[in-house]
C-alpha cells in the first residue's frame, strides 16, 4: 500500500519547528560571551515562554507573564507547544523519524505505555523541591538542558573545529596558481569571528557528563519514539496536565476507518489515536502525523464543544 502524501498541516508543523529551532540558535548566539562582555537582546526569550520556569521561580521572584500565555493557549489547543514550538522536541521528532523500524516494529514499540506516567512524577518532585527552595528545573527543563548542551558541548566543539580548519588553511595556504586559499578564507574567518566564533573558547568541568547524558537521551529515540518527551520531560508533563481536556480534539470518522492502525505507526506521543474514545490528549503533540498517515483520511482535528457532541 502506497504511503499517503504528506499533508499541508504536517508541512506547516515542520516549518514551525524549523523556524523556532533557528530562533533558539539565534538566541543562544546572542548569549555567547563577547570581548565587551555584553549579550544580545531576547536572550531569555524561550525561558519567558516556559511554564515550568514560571512555576518553579514563582516562590522566589515575579512570575513570567509570557509563560501564562503558553498555559492559556494549552488549555484551548492541548500540548501543541511540544509539537510546534519546542526546539528540543523538534530535535527528538527529527531523530525519531530517521529510525529504520518497519511498521510492525513501530506498532509493537510505540504504543502508549504506563511508564509514560514517569514524567508526572518527575514534575511532582521538581515542584516539591521548588516549594522547599530548591530549584531543580534547571536540570530537567528542556530549554535549560538544550542550552547547557549547546554551551558546554556543541558550541565549543564547533568553535574549535572551525578554527582548526581555518588555522590549517592559514598555515599551509594551498591554492591554484596565483590564487591562494587565504585570500578567500581569511575574510570568511574574520566574519565568523565577528558574528559566531569567539577568540578564546572557555571550557568547563562537567562537559563530558553533559555530553554523555545528551547522547543517551538522543539515542534512546531509537528505542522509543521521542523518549525524552514521553517519559522524562517535566515541561511536557505540566502541559499535559493543563491541556488534558482541550477544546481542539481528535475527530474520527468511524464509517471511513478500516482499522489499519496506520495512524499509530507515526504517532510519536503514544496517544492512541486509533482507539475510539481512548485518545490521550495529554500525550498528543498535535503533530498531525496520524492525519497524514491515514489512507482514508478518517482522522482529523476539530473544536469540540464541552459537554456536548457537537464539532466545529
Amino acid at each position: 500500500m502506497a504511503r499517503p502524501k504528506t499533508t499541508w498541516q504536517v508541512w506547516l508543523r515542520r516549518l514551525s519547528q524549523t523556524g523556532f529551532a533557528y530562533l533558539f540558535l539565534y538566541v543562544f548566539l546572542q548569549a555567547e560571551y563577547r570581548p565587551v562582555n555584553e549579550t544580545g537582546h531576547a536572550v531569555k526569550l524561550f525561558f519567558l515562554f516556559d511554564p515550568l520556569v514560571l512555576i518553579t521561580t514563582w516562590f522566589s521572584s515575579r512570575p513570567l507573564v509570557l509563560s501564562l500565555v503558553t498555559l492559556g493557549v494549552t488549555v484551548l489547543f492541548g500540548r501543541w507547544f511540544c509539537g510546534w514550538i519546542c526546539p528540543f522536541g523538534a530535535l527528538h521528532h527529527l531523530l525519531t523519524s530517521l529510525r529504520t523500524k518497519n511498521a510492525k516494529q513501530k506498532l509493537e514499540a510505540d504504543g502508549y505505555s504506563r511508564w509514560q506516567k514517569t514524567k508526572y512524577y518527575v514534575l511532582a518532585a521538581i515542584l516539591a523541591a521548588a516549594m522547599l527552595g530548591v530549584n531543580l528545573a534547571g536540570w530537567f527543563d528542556p530549554f535549560s538542558f538544550l542550552y547547557r548542551v549547546m554551551a558546554l558541548v556543541v558550541y565549543p566543539g564547533l568553535n574549535d573545529g572551525i578554527k582548526s580548519v581555518f588555522g590549517w588553511i592559514y598555515q599551509n595556504d594551498p591554492g591554484i596558481g596565483n590564487l591562494k586559499a587565504t585570500s578567500i578564507s581569511e575574510p570568511i574567518y574574520d566574519l565568523l569571528l565577528r558574528t559566531i566564533l569567539v577568540a578564546t573558547q572557555l571550557f568547563f568541568y562537567g562537559t563530558v557528563l553533559i555530553a554523555v547524558l545528551f547522547l543517551a537521551v538522543v539515542f534512546l529515540n531509537l528505542y522509543r519514539a521521542r523518549f525524552w518527551c514521553r517519559y522524562i520531560c517535566p515541561l511536557g508533563a505540566l502541559l499535559g496536565v493543563v491541556g488534558k481536556n482541550p477544546l481542539v480534539q481528535i475527530k474520527r470518522n468511524e464509517a471511513a476507518c478500516n482499522n489499519c492502525r496506520a495512524c499509530v505507526i507515526d504517532c510519536q506521543g503514544g496517544a492512541d489515536p486509533d482507539v475510539a474514545d481512548a485518545w490521550k490528549p495529554a500525550e498528543c503533540f498535535y503533530c498531525w502525523n496520524c492525519h497524514a498517515a491515514c489512507p482514508q483520511r478518517a482522522i482529523s482535528f476539530g473544536v469540540h464543544v464541552p459537554g456536548g457532541r457537537k464539532w466545529i
